[in-house]
C-alpha cells in the first residue's frame, strides 16, 4: 500500500485596523498529490476568502519542512 502524504496547517491572526477588529486565517492543506492555500479575512462580520492551488515546488518545500517566504502573498493581493 502506498503511503499518502497528508498535511494541515492553520494560523489565525487578529488585530485592530482603524478601530475595528480584523481576523485573518491562513490555511494550507495537502492530501496526496493535491493541495491548496487559503486566506480568509473577517471584518465587521463579513468574510472574504481567496483560495488557490499549491504549485509542485511549494508542495515539495512543505514536504521537506522548508520555510516559503511570501506563500500567501498572491492570495492576499486578491482580497485587497
Amino acid at each position: 500500500m502506498k503511503n499518502v502524504f497528508n498535511y494541515q496547517s492553520t494560523q489565525v491572526h487578529s488585530d485592530n485596523v482603524d478601530g475595528t477588529k480584523r481576523v485573518r486565517t491562513s490555511r494550507v492543506s495537502i492530501r496526496g498529490s493535491k493541495g491548496f492555500k487559503e486566506v480568509s479575512i473577517v471584518k465587521n462580520g463579513k468574510r472574504k476568502t481567496s483560495k488557490k492551488k499549491l504549485s509542485k515546488k511549494e508542495m515539495d518545500c512543505i514536504r521537506k519542512c522548508q520555510f516559503i517566504p511570501g506563500l500567501f502573498r498572491d492570495c492576499e493581493r486578491c482580497l485587497a
